[in-house]
């Protein structure tokens, strides 16, 4: 019994590490976790409905209004009413917000790939379908 609480200890304090490693490497370029996730939707999906972004990054739809004013008042996202839905908005990157997060992206990135490169390949695909296997 106490290996099996001594195995959950050890993976709730990776996950707690790499929480802490990716939301301090956010906060170094100026946003916050909910902010990078809209901005990654985004980047990734393009212009999208606040329905979806809120399925995406699942977070409370007050929070994401909130996070949303905030990108829009540093230029990084338009928020236009849908012509199909007036109560709807689509939401899409600026030309600045998509210059700044491919930058941000691309070193973000670039850390979190040096965190991982900790493991061989063979130790990062395993890691993958053990995590898949015990979160299903």
């Amino acid at each position: 019994m106490e290996q099996d609480l001594k195995t959950i200890t050890i993976l709730f304090r990776a996950k707690h590490g790499i929480e802490t490693f990716i939301r301090e490497d956010i906060k170094r370029h100026g946003l916050n976790t909910t902010e990078f996730g809209v901005l990654e939707v985004l980047y990734h999906k393009g212009a999208l409905p606040v329905k979806v972004i809120l399925e995406k990054i699942l977070i409370a739809p007050s929070s994401l209004s909130y996070v949303i004013q905030r990108l829009v008042n540093k230029n990084y996202i338009d928020k236009c009413q849908q012509e199909s839905d007036g109560r709807s908005f689509l939401i899409s990157l600026t030309e600045k917000g998509h210059e700044i997060f491919s930058d941000i992206y691309a070193k973000h990135s670039a850390r979190v790939r040096e965190r991982l490169d900790r493991l061989s390949k063979d130790e990062e695909v395993t890691l993958r379908k053990l995590l898949k296997k015990i979160g299903k």
